[in-house]
């Protein structure tokens, strides 16, 4: 339940300040849409990261979609291109779901990203059938390298999402996914493990620290290499200091692993 004290303590700071995203500030090279949802019964904001040099070819790219985009859009979108100055990986589009105003982010990823009341699927139902076909219609993007990206309970869903939509995603970057705050629905997973016949590649990883978080992925981490084989599938436990602190050594990790240029 550590996980989930993380979140309650950043719900109650939101509530005592100003939340909604300031206007003036924008990431460079960053595209923002309004999106009006019909599975969330909204509108929200799809922020686009373009790749250096986008706009001078008519190649197509590689796409990581970032959850928890209030907060994580900004280095999600930057590390991939520093690491492609150096061939790290390729250049490619981040792209994100936003809220702009944190309190709501904060409640809403308690329902988009767990199974009560069927928000979790409802979810992904917004991601497949809108965001991911809006996404394809505005940019180029390579349909053999589309990644989700989450963390803790995004890492979670992360996780879910390749399970129930694998030909939807190639690439699942999930880290510190909370599966131990979730029991049931992580046992769930294994029966959709076995159905898979086209699974993605995965990259999963936890804090040296996370003990719970480490023993809740055994079952599917074993499931998941019997099934789509060691090549295909990463796990690493990394140090770093925390759940919060493993964050970007654990992104890194994790496009080096999945995107990196075959040798």
């Amino acid at each position: 339940m550590k996980h989930k004290a993380y979140w309650a303590g950043l719900l109650l700071f939101f509530f005592n300040v100003p939340t909604v995203l300031a206007e003036g500030f924008e990431i460079v090279g960053t595209e923002v849409h309004q999106l009006q949802s019909e599975k969330l019964g909204e509108t929200v904001d799809i922020a686009v990261a373009l790749p250096f040099g986008y706009q001078a070819t008519s190649s197509k790219f590689p796409l990581i979609l970032t959850l928890d985009g209030d907060v994580m859009f900004g280095m999600s979108a930057e590390i991939p291109r520093l690491l492609s100055f150096e061939g790290n990986v390729p250049p490619m589009l981040v792209a994100t779901i936003a809220y702009r105003d944190l309190n709501k982010w904060i409640q809403k990823r308690q329902l988009d990203f767990h199974p009560a009341d069927g928000g979790a699927d409802r979810f992904l139902q917004a991601v497949t059938e809108e965001v991911l076909p809006f996404l394809k219609t505005n940019y180029r993007i390579d349909d053999n390298a589309i990644g989700l990206y989450g963390h803790s309970s995004a890492g979670l869903f992360s996780v879910y999402a390749g399970l129930k939509s694998p030909r939807m995603f190639t690439h699942i970057l999930a880290t510190s996914p909370s599966l131990e705050e979730e029991p049931e629905w992580a046992q769930g997973f294994l029966p959709l493990i076995a159905e898979a016949d086209n699974l993605p590649k995965f990259y999963l990883s936890s804090e040296a620290s996370e003990q719970d978080v480490h023993a809740a992925l055994a079952p599917s981490l074993g499931a998941l290499q019997s099934k789509a084989g060691s090549g295909n599938i990463k796990y690493q436990r990394l140090q770093a200091g925390g759940h919060m602190a493993v964050i970007p050594a654990s992104y890194v990790a994790g496009l080096h692993f999945l995107f990196a240029p075959k040798e």
